[in-house]
């Protein structure tokens, strides 16, 4: 197409060979006149023509090159943005392989008043509530071939290949609900009823007991801290009966992109490790080999 662009423009006096040049004088320059307006026509369209194609192929360049730099993060293209943003803000386990984030919108239940079943004091309808979520499940086995992946380094506790091999592990955000609900049990107006019961936790002398819980609490800081929420907690306007006026009062029930927990506590609870009464625990762990870390403490 540009090649029209670089033609030499035609000589048109070459066009007027007959002699007679006055007899032709006015033909002649109608003649000129006529062809050179054809040809200026013809070149405006050329150009136009390669305006147009030329605006047309950058706007697809670069729309090219937007969608391969919105695609491509950290070395792979990016077509799942749930996926990537699972592998980028969670420490690759076998969960985050078998189970989909399935996000959603959840609206906080952040009365301040009104309780619900897993705010109620001591007694078997609150531990039912919260042994539903998993709070109590057994470890898990992370396979061999994927402990390096996983963060699990060779030397930790194994399984006996003669029960299948493999890294006894517990899912983390199982094990915070279980701090969590330790606080709960822990809690002044609770303590003394789970102590009496002498169960869990609290089969331990209460000075194990502290540790256990400071334990937890410090635990789930660091995971508060990690995983910061930075949404905002706006504020409503109450008046109780009587009051002169209206104040304000901070409202905590808001909505939050949350991932699928009920799909992990899932995945977990199938995954279990049999009861310690359905194995052989003599055979169970696989040895510490030579050279294998012992450390001289509980960490």
């Amino acid at each position: 197409m540009f090649r029209y662009l670089f033609r030499q423009p035609v000589k048109f006096s070459q066009l007027l060979q007959r002699e007679d040049n006055e007899s032709l004088l006015s033909s002649s320059s109608t003649s000129t006149i006529t062809l050179r307006d054809v040809s200026n026509d013809n070149n405006h369209r050329v150009i136009f023509i390669a305006l147009v194609a030329s605006i047309i192929c950058s706007s697809i360049t670069l729309g090219l090159a937007l969608w391969i730099g919105l695609r491509w993060q950290g070395g792979q293209f990016v077509f799942d943005a749930d996926k990537f943003c699972i592998y980028h803000l969670s420490r690759y386990s076998p969960l985050v392989k078998e189970v989909q984030p399935n996000w959603h919108v959840v609206h906080f239940n952040g009365s301040f008043l009104k309780e619900n079943v897993y705010r109620q004091s001591a007694g078997p309808e609150v531990d039912a509530a919260w042994s539903a979520l998993g709070v109590d499940y057994r470890s898990l086995i992370v396979p061999a071939s994927e402990a390096e992946r996983t963060g699990l380094r060779h030397d930790q506790v194994q399984v006996s290949d003669y029960y299948g091999g493999g890294f006894p592990a517990n899912v983390e955000g199982l094990h915070h609900l279980h701090c969590l609900n330790l606080l709960r049990k822990a809690l002044h107006w609770n303590y003394d009823y789970y102590r009496d019961q002498k169960e869990g936790a609290f089969s331990n002398s209460e000075y194990v007991v502290r540790y256990h819980v400071t334990h937890c609490l410090d635990i789930l800081r660091q995971q508060l801290m990690c995983v910061v929420d930075v949404g905002v907690l706006g504020q409503v306007w109450y008046q109780p009966e009587g009051e002169g006026k209206p104040s304000p009062f901070t409202d905590f029930n808001t909505n939050h992109q949350c991932r699928d927990y009920e799909a992990v506590r899932m995945w977990a609870e199938a995954h279990q490790l049999p009861p310690e009464s359905e194995v052989d625990m003599s055979r169970f762990y696989k040895k510490p080999e030579p050279g294998d870390t012992i450390i001289p403490e509980v960490p």
